[in-house]
């Protein structure tokens, strides 16, 4: 933009006569933001029509077009307290009989109060007996071994039964535990036995454990070593078995080292990457921070303290310096295995420490602050084949045993409340041997235990059973609620849900119809000829309600006339009444009273004849609900029929093209290449305008200096003249 020199020597106002001379060429500009405008607007009405259309598509043409959907059921239960019946499509109508004989159950066993004075958390506290004990639990097809050491807890045996797939609590309050199935039904029963251990069988159990450091294993590795166990005790030494159970478990401790060195590892060179840092960032946070607590004379702003300022520079550097280690570990997986060999070998906790700095406390604490610096064993070296030959003697020694198990004379269980249970393939269930009632006198006292059983019903005289209180069968879902023992039998009936199917097809027309009036409003709406969007100067000359006025004018009247919109609509009204053929006969939706108004004006939109919510037509025989109860073939076949050619038409108006996106109703695509044409358009025009408006103002100036230098001659002349 050159210098501008607005009527310094011709007395004119440049820049008005310019703005005047830019009005006029603007013209054109503003016609084509008003074009992209109204464009805007018009697709904007496209697309909430279109998210309309689509909704009706997708929730009741695609629904209403499948013959199930005319097929539902309904149960009417002569006693509801006793069950509830739910009928499928596929049920067969008629009249049931139903005998309630059992409800499932699910196994529950509370423990009898412990005897003990002080209960600790180490078992061998509460009964010394427990000791060298093998509590083994059976859930379904799941077996787990949890053998009792000195240091067992009640946490550990409370473990022991949910990792077998149980609930299990114990309530230190009561002094029980309450242990369950997780689900009902005899498949859900579970066992909980004892065994005694020899001290051989304990030694050696314990010495493999140590030897893979079992303890720090993870659930999956854990898993791993007690399957190796398990085979080791008839493996023999030296066969193919040993030799798996062996590899496996240099494997798994293998793994479980590897895992927690390079966890270590990584601990110790973010530690060792925060200290070595955090004073660089320190610096910048007390630089980022120092104008927001002291002014330029160092002195503090008022509010402010020094312990404030600490405090937010402590945290700016702790955050700076933790994105940078953060981002150095995700960046450079290297880094993680950047460990001197000798960084731990014999170095004292105290030293470690001091090499952890302060990040220490951030990335290497665990569990109150003790370091996990076991992974490491001086040299850090360690491999699969290293391990295996360390562990072997412990394996075969373990797989030597010859005398594993010693014989109880009863349930080890009974000083925590508890009794041997077992349950045979029938789903009988023993206690301690006997019989799980009061007459079991080797049953502890105070001791519950609900045995699990099936759900047992006969319909129609057939026996079924289920392991929930469901019980599902040929198109019924019987959920059963009471028994029918004492009162007799209790019958039901399955019919077809015709207020179902009559409300299905009552909502479609709802949507259908209301869908149809809004377009046939935007089709027939009264022209906005001579109305154009607004400009900014224009709006700000008018009211906000006049505004909105004027645009909703435009935006009402921009689908008027629309080809689009019209064959749409005109392909809906064809598709419903279109007739099928059902058995050689013609039908339409006339047929079973569904007909348009005599109304005209309503522009086809869709009654039921004596339906009741029908202001106008509720006096008429309902020719619906009377054919979903004689005929309801006819009606499934007909409507769905009726229903599929609507949705072939609404598929074909959507279906994806050059100028059309898939599941649009509109030319979406044409849209948005003339809005992007209007915006190149617009740009162009701007530009050309700028130049416009710089040609002018160089005339306008180039005419300034020549006045200017036609003034100055004038007055040269006149002093040579003697003019003052």
């Amino acid at each position: 933009m050159g210098i501008r020199m607005s009527g310094l020597s011709s007395g004119l106002d440049t820049e008005a006569i310019v703005g005047a001379l830019m009005s006029a060429q603007s013209l054109k500009k503003t016609k084509i933001e008003r074009n992209k405008t109204k464009l805007e607007w018009k697709q904007t009405k496209w697309a909430e029509l279109n998210t309309k259309l689509y909704k009706l598509y997708t929730e009741h043409v695609s629904k209403m077009r499948l013959q199930s959907s005319y097929q539902t059921k309904k149960a009417a239960v002569s006693d509801p307290t006793k069950a509830n019946v739910t009928a499928k499509n596929g049920a067969v109508n008629g009249s049931y009989t139903l005998e309630i004989q059992n409800i499932a159950t699910t196994q529950y066993l509370s423990g009898a109060k412990i005897n003990a004075e002080s209960v600790t958390d180490k078992l061998v506290d509460i009964d010394s007996s427990l000791l060298n004990k093998e509590i083994e639990i059976t859930n379904g097809d799941k077996t787990t071994k949890f053998a009792v050491t000195a240091n067992s807890t009640i946490s550990d045996f409370t473990k022991a039964l949910q990792d077998a797939g149980l609930n299990a609590s114990f309530d230190m309050d009561q002094k029980r535990f309450f242990i369950s199935s997780k689900d009902s039904g005899l498949g859900n029963s579970f066992s909980i036995t004892t065994t005694g251990l020899t001290a051989a069988e304990v030694s050696g159990r314990e010495a493999i454990r140590n030897a893979v450091g079992y303890d720090k294993m993870s659930k999956d590795n854990k898993k791993i070593v007690d399957e190796a166990m398990q085979t080791l005790q008839t493996s023999g030494v030296g066969t193919d078995d040993y030799n798996k159970a062996l590899d496996s478990l240099a494997k798994a401790a293998y793994d479980s080292k590897k895992t927690a060195t390079e966890s270590a590892a990584a601990k110790y060179v973010q530690a060792k990457l925060y200290t070595e840092n955090y004073a660089t960032y320190e610096t910048q946070a007390k630089d980022d921070l120092k104008a927001s607590y002291y002014d330029d004379a160092g002195d503090l702003l008022v509010g402010r303290t020094e312990e404030e300022y600490n405090k937010a520079v402590k945290a700016k550097a702790d955050e700076l310096t933790t994105n940078y280690v953060n981002t150095q570990m995700s960046t450079n997986n290297d880094v993680k295995l950047q460990v001197d060999a000798a960084a731990f070998s014999g170095k004292t906790v105290a030293e470690i420490q001091a090499i952890g700095g302060e990040g220490l406390n951030k990335y290497y604490a665990k569990d109150g602050g003790a370091l996990e610096i076991e992974a490491f064993d001086g040299t850090n070296t360690f491999s699969e084949s290293g391990i295996k030959s360390a562990i072997t003697a412990d394996v075969q020694n373990y797989a030597s045993i010859t005398d594993r198990n010693d014989t109880l004379s009863g349930s080890a269980l009974g000083g925590l409340g508890l009794a041997d249970i077992s349950v045979d393939a029938d789903g009988k269930t023993t206690v301690n041997g006997g019989a799980n009632d009061s007459s079991n006198a080797l049953m502890p006292k105070g001791m519950s235990l609900v045995e699990a059983s099936d759900s047992v019903i006969l319909l129609n005289g057939a026996e079924l059973t289920s392991s929930t209180s469901t019980v599902s069968a040929n198109g019924l879902d019987i959920e059963l609620t009471g028994l029918t023992k004492n009162d007799g039998p209790i019958t039901f009936s399955v019919s077809n849900d015709v207020d179902s199917v009559y409300n299905s097809v009552k909502a479609f027309l709802k949507e259908y119809n209301e869908i149809m009036k809004e377009m046939k409003t935007l089709y027939n709406a009264e022209s906005a000829k001579g109305y154009e969007p607004l400009t900014s100067a224009q709006k700000k000359e008018m009211s906000d309600d006049d505004v909105k006025l004027w645009e909703d004018k435009i935006k009402n009247s921009l689908l008027r006339n629309d080809s689009t919109l019209g064959s749409l609509m005109s392909s809906m009204r064809s598709a419903m009444m279109s007739q099928v053929t059902y058995e050689g006969k013609s039908y339409s939706l006339a047929s079973f009273g569904i007909m348009t108004s005599t109304d005209y004006t309503e522009g086809g939109l869709l009654h039921i004849y004596g339906d009741a919510d029908d202001a106008v037509y509720a006096d008429q025989e309902d020719k619906l609900k009377k054919a979903l109860s004689d005929d309801p073939d006819a009606v499934m076949n007909v409507l769905s029929g009726i229903f599929e050619n609507l949705r072939t038409t609404m598929s074909q108006k959507m279906a994806g093209s050059k100028t059309s996106s898939a599941m649009t109703f509109y030319n979406d695509i044409t849209m948005k290449d003339q809005l992007k044409s209007y915006e190149k358009d617009i740009k162009a025009w701007e530009k050309k305008l700028a130049s416009m408006e710089d040609a002018y103002y160089k005339k306008f100036t180039a005419m300034e200096v020549a006045l200017s230098k036609l003034q100055s001659q004038q007055n040269s002349l006149a002093g040579l003249f003697g003019g003052n």
